[in-house]
């Protein structure tokens, strides 16, 4: 009996089909219920999950469940993990809204499908909603991704014996880093003195297995540049996040400051409320609607005064 019911929920599960229009209402609720501060570490909240429960069953008319929403998040943060770790950091492609898609040069598709073939599908393949997608999952993947990048760009550094890095998501451009000897030695503390080119070709074939560890050496070295680059791209982050804040309070602070604009509609709609009456009302909605400060001056007064407010400015002296 059990497992007959189990049979059932997972065939339900699999009915439940999501479509574009689905889509498109729950990346937007995700994203609402973030700018709301209802995601607490990567993690979206109780209470977000049902204020979007409730927003979609009305836009979808569909019984969404808790579960559906969850399963959904998880593919959506998947696709997105996949495209961003291939495309983050590569010239030459940009995702285009229109299309759905990311769109390069057919030699940038070539050298990138080269050097990456987990690429090729995404010649063809769409992703809705990348930018937003950007705002609900980019933070969390740059942070996972952040401290393994630096690592792995320090430790091709040292392997190099051009001193040259190669950057793996851009195979169309090098980026040369010199590491001159002074630079290594202070590294090592000035402990250890490396040879000059020339000495270095004169010892070559009598001191192969010396070579060998002196490049394991240099491996030891390179720590504390892997530590140099980790601190580097945190400070990054950092001061990112500080300036998105800044940007996002002053927003704040000129909403604030900006007045409130009332339209036609909604002077209209107080007259009819505080019960203007039928033969005043075109009149005292044409008196308000050629001064803006008319206006201000009529919604800035207490609801209960407004209709004598009104009045008075229509028939006083100075406003005749």
């Amino acid at each position: 009996m059990a497992n007959k019911s189990k049979k059932t929920n997972v065939a339900k599960r699999d009915v439940f089909k999501w479509t574009e229009r689905m889509d498109d209402a729950f990346i937007d609720a995700l994203v609402h219920q973030q700018r709301l501060g209802n995601r607490v570490d990567n993690v979206f909240t109780t209470a977000a999950y049902d204020n979007m429960l409730k927003e979609l069953r009305e836009k979808i008319g569909m019984p969404f469940q808790k579960d559906h929403l969850k399963n959904r998040l998880k593919s959506l943060k998947n696709n997105f993990k996949e495209c961003f770790d291939l495309f983050s950091g590569a010239s030459g492609f940009v995702w285009s809204p229109e299309t759905k898609m990311f769109s390069g040069k057919p030699e940038a598709w070539k050298a990138f499908v080269k050097a990456k073939p987990e690429a090729k599908k995404w010649m063809t393949t769409q992703i809705a909603h990348y930018d937003k997608l950007v705002l609900l999952f980019a933070k969390e993947r740059t942070k996972s991704n952040g401290d393994n990048n630096a690592k792995q760009k320090a430790g091709q550094l040292a392997i190099s014996g051009s001193g040259r890095y190669f950057d793996g998501t851009d195979r169309q451009n090098e980026t040369a880093l010199h590491l001159d000897l002074e630079d290594l030695n202070e590294i090592n503390d000035g402990t250890s003195q490396l040879a000059t080119p020339v000495e270095a070709n004169s010892q070559a074939d009598s001191q192969a297995h010396s070579q060998s560890a002196t490049s394991l050496k240099g491996k030891k070295r390179m720590a504390p540049k892997v530590d140099m680059f980790e601190r580097e791209f945190k400070n990054i982050r950092e001061a990112i996040k500080d300036v998105a804040d800044a940007i996002r309070e002053g927003n704040i602070i000129a909403e604030r400051g900006r007045p409130r604009v009332y339209s036609e509609q909604e002077v209209f709609a107080e007259l009819m409320k505080i019960g203007v009456e039928r033969h005043l009302r075109y009149k005292a909605y044409t008196f308000l609607i050629a001064n803006a400060g008319r206006v201000r001056a009529f919604f800035g007064c207490p609801a209960v005064e407004r209709k004598e407010f009104l009045l008075q400015m229509m028939y006083s002296p100075e406003e005749s």
